[in-house]
């Protein structure tokens, strides 16, 4: 324990241990948090993007812009949580993001609704996909047989 709390000490003993705690999570686990801190990371850089969108002259459409990068802000905070494989913010970001969407798609963006729907859903899907899969990979015991 000594050793361990004096190489904690200059970092290499944390590295050591996050290293190999990493080396046991299953690649469907990686594969999930890899994506929830990319789409975090997208999300997050969109958010400063509305900010030329407030040069508007209608009121109106400046509050469309607010409630979409409010509604991104929370998107974002989910999408961070959901990256431990919490299934509570899993099942509220679609409370989050397909307001963001018809908001993006009907009032900032006139007339891309297919175009504006079609690759937020596809992804939706792809990462509920993921997250099944990886919430599958964490339950199944090592070693045990699928008939199991």
């Amino acid at each position: 324990m000594a050793e361990w709390c004096k190489a904690a000490g200059d970092g290499a003993g944390v590295r050591d241990a996050a290293q190999a705690g990493t080396s046991q999570v299953p690649a469907s686990v990686r594969a999930f948090r890899v994506l929830s801190r990319l789409l975090v990371a997208c999300v997050l850089t969109s958010i400063p993007m509305h900010l030329a969108l407030l040069m508007s002259d209608s009121a109106m459409y400046r509050g469309w812009v607010y409630l979409q990068m409010a509604l991104l802000t929370a998107s974002a905070w989910l999408l961070w949580r959901a990256r431990k494989l919490d299934g509570r913010a899993v099942i509220a970001l679609p409370l989050t993001t397909i307001p963001a969407i018809h908001i993006n798609a009907t009032y900032l963006n006139y007339g891309n609704g297919p175009l504006a729907w079609s690759l937020p859903l596809a992804l939706g899907l792809c990462y509920v996909a993921l997250y099944v899969t990886a919430r599958a990979g964490t339950t199944r015991q090592p070693g045990a047989s699928a008939a199991e």
